[in-house]
């Protein structure tokens, strides 16, 4: 059964890809080398998953790498690339959720998304010191502007069918639960909520409360 990690740090700044104000390699110099051809791969999913994302030339994609690579230092990983991972992640578990629809339009940028990072073409390969996986992370950073809400409301779906499993007994995949009964139970629990609190707001001040007073 997909999960979401949803206590995973989902927050980190974005790389400035301006190659003016990148400055240079240490002496530890890393080595990138791709073709048009691999740009233009890249550019092409960069306009599917998240539309009007102006191209990237070969510099500014060099001056995040040296950003990167200088931020974290030799021989270590980085954050930016392991968080946009995860939320990768998140993207693969939704697609195979088979409880949670969603619309065409949204499962296309999911899978192009996919498709590149599971693909033959990368600018920056996982064997780089530092920056390997680089273009694959800055591709989750595109997506998450149009795919954001959707992850946190299948979050929030896998927080209640775990809910729903603890308190029947059963195993979260044998709970019969959709997208739909979970956008429907969860708007009655906010139903409710709003209640609760507008009875105690209304006996702080002593509202209703005054109906059963007895003469």
């Amino acid at each position: 059964m997909p999960t979401v990690n949803d206590e995973f740090n989902r927050t980190c700044v974005r790389l400035d890809l301006d190659p003016e104000r990148s400055g240079i390699y240490t002496q530890h110099e890393v080595v990138l080398q791709f073709n048009e051809e691999d740009l233009r791969v890249f550019n092409q999913c960069a306009q599917r998953i998240a539309p009007g994302t102006p191209a990237l030339g070969a510099e500014q994609l060099a001056a995040a790498a040296r950003r990167l690579a200088r931020a974290v230092g030799e021989g270590n990983e980085s954050r930016f690339i392991q968080i946009r991972m995860h939320r990768a992640g998140e993207v693969r578990a939704i697609l195979m959720d088979a409880g949670w629809a969603i619309d065409p339009a949204v499962v296309g940028r999911m899978q192009d998304l996919i498709g590149y990072l599971d693909g033959p073409v990368a600018l920056m390969p996982w064997d780089v010191p530092a920056v390997g996986g680089l273009d694959r992370a800055l591709l989750v950073d595109m997506a998450m502007e149009g795919l954001r809400a959707e992850l946190d409301e299948y979050a929030d779906f896998c927080r209640y069918r775990a809910a729903e499993a603890q308190r029947l007994g059963i195993p979260v995949a044998a709970v019969d639960l959709d997208r739909e009964r979970w956008a429907l139970d969860r708007s009655e629990e906010l139903r409710l909520e709003r209640m609760i609190r507008r009875g105690d707001a209304d006996h702080a001040r002593g509202g209703p409360a005054e109906m059963f007073r007895v003469s």
